[in-house]
């Protein structure tokens, strides 16, 4: 019996605002499809009546690039990212 090779996975570079990240590119594309109808904002704790406020600014900046998986490589004494299970910030 063989064992197939496991297929690469497609991967992404998805960049929003400043932050620039390397993901799956389904979910990355997930990620753009939701990150365009966001826009920035900014919060503040300005009110006199202790409220916190949040100051709308412009549409969200989101960039998405197909990478090949010849174009990521990880700096010599890095450890490669793992996709082990993280905890979930959200529910």
């Amino acid at each position: 019996m063989s064992r197939a090779a496991k297929p690469v996975q497609q991967m992404a570079f998805i960049t929003i605002g400043h932050g620039s990240f390397l993901m799956e590119a389904s979910k990355a594309m997930k990620v753009a499809e939701l990150m365009q109808h966001a826009v920035e904002a900014r919060w503040d704790y300005f009110r006199s009546d202790g409220q916190d406020t949040y100051t709308v600014g412009d549409s969200a900046s989101v960039e998405f690039k197909l990478v090949r998986a010849n174009q990521v490589r990880v700096p010599q004494g890095e450890a490669a990212p793992v996709s082990a299970a993280q905890p979930r910030l959200l529910k």
